[in-house]
């Protein structure tokens, strides 16, 4: 059995992909806490829900005709984006890395890769079960 075609496997693998990038790029902005001018620098947080969205509902709804009713799938809001948030302290070089907030960030993204291994480990265990080759233990 590929587990690369579960959807579920794909979207942990993804994740933990992204986890592992992220790390590497959090690394360099602790590596570079005194460097001058530095400015920090992250990745872009995975957003799941459009990756579902896309698989379940890849057919977009239109009304080809304007006397027909509006479809119940809400249209999407072009003005959902995140903006950055700038940095409260800055030090007299113009280094923005601050060290507490990039630990901080190290460890939730190694939380969210602890909890894609674990999430992949569950259903490796379901999967065993299913197939009457154990599972306990």
């Amino acid at each position: 059995m590929d587990l690369q075609s579960l959807k579920l496997f794909q979207m942990a693998m993804t994740k933990m992909d992204w986890a592992a990038q992220r790390q590497k790029v959090l690394a360099q902005n602790v590596s570079n806490a005194d460097t001058p001018d530095y400015k920090p620098k992250d990745l872009k947080k995975l957003d799941f829900k459009h990756l579902l969205r896309d698989e379940i509902a890849p057919v977009k709804v239109a009304r080809t005709n304007p006397a027909h009713a509006k479809g119940s799938i809400p249209e999407q809001d072009p003005f959902r984006s995140r903006s950055l948030m700038k940095s409260f302290e800055e030090s007299p070089d113009g280094n923005e890395v601050i060290l507490e907030e990039q630990m901080q960030k190290v460890g939730d993204t190694r939380g969210e890769y602890n909890t894609a291994i674990q999430l992949m480990q569950s259903h490796m265990k379901m999967l065993k079960i299913a197939l009457g080759k154990g599972g306990a233990g």
